[in-house]
């Protein structure tokens, strides 16, 4: 009797035993999957705490964060997103040597998380935003490397996509890079448009920091994304050439900045209507580069087509009596002060119709009027247009004499 119930024991025991091992395995949460979502239950706890601006808390929830990503295998991006809103939330309190390591960390791990190095395109966005902490925030010696890397990448895949275009024949333009982009197209072109974003906002950095020979490359690298993308005609172009004219002018290259600027408007006029802001800030830079190079007749022209600009109607953002202000300085470089007088009235009169007739704007004007004025003579007028522009701003001094088409050295009048 004692057998039989014992076997029967055994025998339910085992059916129990055989019903908890077909359970799915899914239905029992694994000690990995539990950590996962503690992590993420505090990340998100974190996160919601720093958009609130509740920084106080939100750095101690992100620390804890951090802490238990550290504890997953790299290979998930997201785990990386602890590090990064951390030193993001450290940037923000201004402790940027904590803030560093953090940052540095979060892009080692969406480094370990990309498994083809060919394919780390979507990380030049990320590099970007460390080199630009690096560089305003950080150890700016580390920048250098990093910037070398984003453009060993995107000017390498852009000779990769140049010889497979030539071999493949003429690619149309706006179609997606082809081999290393992926034919699966038209959405590839965002991605790649964030390169040039990232290469265009790195060389106004390095510009800013008179690092021309990085933002040259920056600069030249970010047009050639575009014009690969977008195709040769599209209106962000225009910004490139005008970047790159502008670390011509900053190395003295006047001519190699001429050329630029000339590009630059040259696209721009395609594409905005004439009487457009942008149309005229183009060509006005282009102006001040050929006063520059002492091509004063081409400068006169190119100031004389504004007067075709506004015809249709006027603009309202002030460029009319600019553009008049500064074909009137080109005939003063000009020594043609009889020429300049009348457009300095028009310039002048546009002026006070646009900032008011006690503008600090209108000092420029009054002075290099009254300059125009004395060169021919007219001691009285040149006087009292001195005299208003001393009673707008008396502190204001005359307007430096290192550019010529500024210069208004006036001699002391005798009384």
């Amino acid at each position: 009797m004692k057998n039989s119930r014992h076997k029967c024991c055994s025998l339910w025991f085992a059916v129990l035993l055989i019903a908890e091992v077909a359970v799915p395995c899914h239905a029992i949460p694994s000690p990995t999957q539990h950590a996962v979502k503690e992590w993420q239950m505090v990340q998100n706890r974190g996160t919601n705490a720093f958009e609130a601006n509740e920084f106080g808390i939100a750095e101690r929830l992100l620390k804890e964060a951090a802490i238990k990503a550290r504890m997953f295998e790299p290979g998930e991006v997201r785990f990386s997103q602890s590090a990064g809103e951390l030193g993001r939330l450290l940037t923000v309190r201004g402790r940027f040597g904590e803030a560093e390591p953090y940052l540095e960390e979060e892009l080692r791990l969406k480094r370990e998380a990309t498994v083809n190095e060919s394919e780390s395109g979507p990380l030049i966005p990320d590099m970007g935003s460390l080199i630009r902490f690096y560089l305003t925030y950080g150890t700016a010696k580390k920048a250098d490397p990093l910037t070398r890397e984003v453009l060993f990448f995107v000017e390498g895949k852009l000779k990769e996509e140049s010889e497979q275009a030539q071999s493949a024949g003429k690619r149309e333009k706006g179609s997606p890079l082809v081999g290393w982009a992926g034919t699966a197209a038209p959405a590839m072109t965002d991605p790649l448009i964030e390169w040039a974003i990232t290469c265009d906002d790195l060389g106004n950095l390095y510009a800013a920091r008179s690092r021309f020979d990085l933002s040259d490359r920056l600069f030249k690298a970010a047009l050639d994304v575009k014009a690969t993308v977008l195709g040769k005609q599209h209106l962000s172009l225009a910004n490139s050439y005008d970047s790159l004219g502008n670390i011509c002018l900053a190395k003295n290259d006047n001519e190699g900045a001429e050329s630029y600027f000339k590009e630059a408007l040259q696209i721009t006029e395609k594409i905005q209507p004439p009487s457009h802001p942008q149309v005229y800030a183009r060509l006005d830079k282009l102006g001040k580069c050929l006063i520059k190079e002492g091509k004063y007749d081409e400068a006169e022209q190119l100031y004389l087509r504004c007067r075709k600009l506004w015809q249709s109607e006027k603009t309202k953002c002030g460029n009319e009596p600019r553009a008049l202000f500064a074909l009137a300085c080109v005939f003063c470089d000009e020594k043609k002060y009889a020429a300049a007088v009348p457009i300095f009235n028009q310039a002048l009169q546009l002026a006070e119709q646009f900032n008011g007739t006690c503008s600090i704007q209108l000092v420029p004007y009054l002075r290099k009027y009254a300059y125009a004025l004395y060169s021919l003579g007219q001691r009285g007028g040149a006087d009292h247009l001195r005299a208003r522009a001393d009673s707008i701003s008396p502190i204001v001094q005359a307007l430096a004499p290192a550019r010529k088409m500024e210069a208004g050295v006036w001699p002391q009048s005798t009384k």
